[in-house]
């Protein structure tokens, strides 16, 4: 068992404004990756944001996934976290991860692996290895 977190960011997107201004669109999109991959989601919210903007929450046992669209910069964060999950549950996580970056249709991405305590997790197929911020369990002060 094993647990991912990552952080994407996609630029430029080319995706119908509607896909990126609407609640109830987005929430409609996320939720048929998640249902074709047999997620474990059982909630989830969608909501209008800032700039007219939306963001949107799909948690269950151990998984979460956070996306927060950007309509005026043609951007989107996503966050996926999955843990202590059996290969396969990481396998399609990633696939819907990798199926909504491709609904808003990204010219440039960024993947931020998001680590635990430095134990690397081998990236696989569509997911690239670099970059990769690793945060420590114990804070690190900082210099005054």
């Amino acid at each position: 068992m094993k647990n991912i977190h990552f952080v994407g960011e996609w630029f430029d997107c080319r995706a119908p404004k509607a896909l990126l201004c609407d609640p109830q669109a987005i929430q409609a999109r996320c939720m048929e990756h998640i249902a074709r991959r047999h997620l474990p989601i059982s909630y989830e919210y969608f909501t209008a944001a800032a700039a007219n903007g939306v963001i949107g929450a799909m948690t269950g046992a151990g998984i979460h996934i956070v996306l927060r669209t950007f309509p005026h910069h043609e951007a989107v964060t996503a966050d996926l976290y999955v843990g202590e999950a059996e290969q396969a549950q990481i396998r399609a996580a990633m696939r819907t991860f990798d199926g909504l970056r491709d609904e808003f249709r990204p010219m440039r991405a960024l993947l931020h692996r998001v680590q635990r305590d430095g134990h690397p997790v081998p990236a696989r197929g569509r997911t690239p290895r670099a970059p990769t911020e690793v945060f420590l369990s114990k804070p690190v002060r900082r210099a005054v």
